[in-house]
């Protein structure tokens, strides 16, 4: 009876030990560059440009009555977002006017994808950001001793891609302000706003900060390693290029140029994708994440490997 038990133990051991380098040589396989990758990055990597998204923001269509609100352009409100997300260089307005007038085109005028693509590439955009606004409305909120004034901007967002043609973001976000307002028994205002104007301009930047995170998430967010220390990496990306705790970043390496075998033109790059990390600090410049998924763990990371972002899912 010993002996079995005492087998039996032995057994459990070494069924632990090979559990356990089995996890340590853990795998994931389907582990891939996230979409919106494009060889032709390399080039700027490769002349030490950082390769920011050129990005044109059209006037957004119906809303020429909100705008009368807030006092500014919803485009020009969405630039500043994209602007400190420090993934964009955005093309200035005095050169978009100027190419609407070229073209015969009304700035405040529905734009289709067509349109956007002909104009972006007139612009030398690779992104063309245009949408339209599906709400701007308040109501009053019963709250017995006092009421709410909630304010409600909608709108749709969308992107097209100017060099393929497809719309990669159609997206809607919603703003909200709300503020109380107490009134006496003959309904005068004794605390709150009387005008809702500063209500729509806060809810309408509500919901253009969420649409221009929308906006990039879809443009490339591309870095080097720069150190590596067991399973910290540390990368060349930080809070100036809106990177945050909690990012994910897959990292690769390129390999071996592609040449056709017929024609004999450069068609693109073989790249290993060797790791994912996740943010546990940022600096202004700088980022450390720690490795959360290997594909082989034979692979070491190195400086100089590429990071490239990959947006949370269902964004």
């Amino acid at each position: 009876m010993r002996r079995t038990s005492r087998s039996l133990g032995v057994s459990f051991l070494l069924t632990l030990l090979v559990i356990g380098n089995v996890v340590g040589q853990r795998r994931d396989r389907n582990l891939e560059l996230p979409s919106g990758w494009s060889d032709t990055y390399f080039e700027r990597l490769d002349e030490g440009r950082s390769p920011k998204t050129i990005v044109a923001v059209m006037d957004f269509s119906g809303g020429e009555l909100l705008e009368e609100r807030v006092r500014f352009r919803m485009s020009d409100m969405l630039i500043t977002p994209l602007v400190q997300a420090g993934r964009f260089d955005v093309v200035e307005r005095e050169r978009l006017d100027a190419v609407f007038a070229e073209q015969n085109l009304q700035r405040s005028a529905a734009i289709d994808p067509t349109t956007a693509v002909r104009i972006g590439r007139l612009l030398g955009a690779e992104l063309v950001v245009f949408g339209l606004v599906t709400q701007a409305a308040d109501q009053k909120i019963d709250r017995f001793s006092y009421d709410v004034i909630r304010v409600e901007v909608g709108v749709e967002v969308r992107g097209v891609n100017t060099e393929t043609g497809q719309v990669i973001i159609s997206r809607s976000a919603t703003g909200v302000a709300e503020d109380r307002i107490v009134t006496t028994a003959s309904g005068q205002v004794v605390r709150g706003p009387t005008d809702y104007d500063p209500l729509y301009l806060q809810a309408t930047v509500d919901a253009l900060e969420q649409a221009a995170q929308m906006v990039s998430y879809a443009a490339p967010l591309i870095g080097f390693v720069v150190n590596v220390q067991g399973d910290d990496v540390m990368i060349d990306l930080g809070e100036s290029r809106g990177v945050s705790e909690g990012d994910s970043f897959v990292v690769f390496r390129r390999g071996e140029e592609i040449v056709h075998p017929v024609s004999g033109d450069r068609i693109g790059w073989n790249k290993s994708v060797l790791a994912e990390i996740e943010i546990q600090s940022t600096q202004r410049d700088l980022a450390t994440g720690e490795i959360v998924t290997v594909v082989d763990r034979d692979v070491q990371l190195v400086p100089g490997d590429i990071v490239f972002f990959r947006a949370p899912s269902g964004n």
